[in-house]
């Protein structure tokens, strides 16, 4: 609910900036789990983080193609997100499992934090104000 919020009163491009929070809270999580520690406790504080983080993108997504997408393209809008993210979830799991498998989990996780990097640049992107000329 708080993202939902967020993402109303921040107007036309608040869809946008939720998701790049969520996908920021992503990074931090997978930042915070390449780091090899000891104890349970130490899982907290991550998976809180990738709780937020998938609270704001499930939240948002959907407000960010609505506000985005022209009306007469939506429908379609909507059919790429969901392709995208599927072709995206297998494509991201398998390299990360080769990667944990082959290298180390500390390897996956630097993979899966340079795609969540990259998705914030290009949502930055998108959301920055536009000048008419």
């Amino acid at each position: 609910m708080p993202a939902g919020r967020a993402a109303d009163r921040l107007g036309q491009r608040g869809p946008v900036l939720v998701l790049t929070v969520g996908v920021a809270g992503f990074a931090a999580a997978y930042a915070l789990l390449a780091i090899p520690s000891p104890g349970l406790w130490a899982l907290v504080v991550p998976f809180l983080l990738a709780g937020a983080g998938i609270g704001a993108v499930e939240t948002a997504q959907h407000a960010a193609i609505a506000a985005l997408a022209p009306p007469q393209l939506r429908g379609s809008a909507f059919g790429v997100l969901a392709t995208v993210q599927s072709l995206g979830n297998l494509a991201a799991s398998a390299a990360a499992g080769l990667l944990w498998t082959a290298v180390s989990p500390t390897a996956a996780f630097g993979y899966l934090i340079g795609w969540m990097l990259l998705a914030m640049a290009g949502l930055l992107l998108v959301a920055r104000p536009r000048r008419h000329a």
